[in-house]
């Protein structure tokens, strides 16, 4: 008895399911490769906008830090010319006003400290010899026409000094054991009538 087989139709069916398996692998390739493409496309191209707003905000950043340092300059040339008017209408007055502050004093007392403070405001410290001397003083310098208005802020009795008492010898040592006052006067000056006191003055 013989027997006839065929293999012929399985061998076709195998060819073709290797055929499909390679066709679905192919396309899932392609696939994966154009995904791929899509991402590094879209990378890139945010890569390059990011990096042009990034010149644009340097160039922007150069262009304010020019007008900032030129406006700087400005500013500072202003300032310069600011001080020198100032230094040319105040420090001119300073002697005569010290002077006529000096005239006013006690015998005893004396300035140390002449400070402007502000324009037109000046903050003076004497050192006088009694408590009494100290509110004189204030009553002298605030009729003071050259004055606008005087404040007694502070003042300050100094310690005694022992050192002096030695150096001066006995004759003086009563005199080194009263205490010394410091007095903090804020005074507003009357610019006007310092003018009159510059002319006098000169």
């Amino acid at each position: 008895m013989l027997v006839d087989i065929n293999l012929l139709p399985k061998k076709e069916t195998k060819n073709k399911t290797t055929y499909l398996v390679g066709i679905i692998i192919l396309v899932l390739l392609i696939g994966c490769s154009a995904v791929i493409y899509s991402k590094y496309s879209a990378v890139k191209t945010t890569e390059y906008k990011l990096s042009k707003q990034l010149n644009t905000l340097k160039e922007i950043r150069g262009v304010e830090e020019k007008k900032y340092t030129a406006s700087e300059g400005a500013n500072s040339v202003i300032q310069l010319e600011k001080t020198v008017l100032w230094a040319e209408e105040y420090f001119v007055e300073t002697v005569p006003l010290i002077r006529h502050l000096s005239s006013l004093l006690p015998e005893r007392g004396y300035i140390q400290s002449f400070t402007y403070v502000d324009d037109g405001i000046v903050t003076l410290i004497v050192q006088f010899d009694t408590n009494k001397e100290v509110a004189h003083y204030l009553s002298s310098i605030s009729n003071s026409s050259y004055l606008s208005s005087v404040k007694l802020n502070t003042v300050l009795t100094l310690p005694f000094n022992e050192e002096e008492e030695a150096t001066n010898g006995s004759q003086n040592s009563l005199e080194t054991f009263l205490p010394r006052y410091l007095a903090q006067y804020e005074i507003v000056l009357n610019k006007e009538e310092l003018k009159v006191l510059q002319k006098e003055g000169n």
